[in-house]
């Protein structure tokens, strides 16, 4: 579990033929293509797609991003990934994912990543734009 508060967003899919080797185990790097899907689920449910922060004309280019590989994700399983937005007093996305199998409910892995925010020009922004403070006015009340 976290150790701040969080909100969470969850996702489905399947691990499709072209995602996997020839053991039919899913690809290390889909893993990412995997938090990608709960990080636009998340935005999608709590109002910060990645079109509203462009909109806002700033950009959140990922800083770090791990993975613990803890089991196989194989072809045609269905996974449910969770990504869940810790709160921090400094200017960045940071969450944290699950993915789990459907079928047994096994955690395959986890991981992490943070975004930074930076203007349309890439320079990096060093106190809260008002599109984040928006958000955290708008999640006030919902953090877990």
């Amino acid at each position: 579990m976290p150790d701040r508060p969080y909100l969470e967003a969850r996702t489905q899919l399947t691990v499709r033929f072209q995602e996997v080797d020839s053991m039919r185990i899913a690809w290390h790097g889909h893993y990412l293509s995997y938090f990608e899907d709960a990080r636009r689920a998340f935005g999608a449910q709590y109002g910060i797609d990645y079109a509203d922060i462009r909109q806002a004309g700033l950009r959140a280019p990922i800083a770090r991003i791990t993975v613990d590989y803890l089991a196989p994700a194989l072809d045609n399983d269905r996974l449910e990934v969770t990504a869940r937005l810790l709160k921090a007093e400094s200017v960045k996305l940071d969450f944290q994912y699950q993915v789990h199998r459907l079928a047994d409910r096994q955690l395959l892995a986890r991981g992490a990543s943070v975004q930074a925010f930076t203007d349309a020009a890439g320079n990096l922004l060093l106190r809260p734009p008002p599109l984040l403070l928006d958000c955290y006015r708008r999640w006030e009340g919902l953090w877990k």
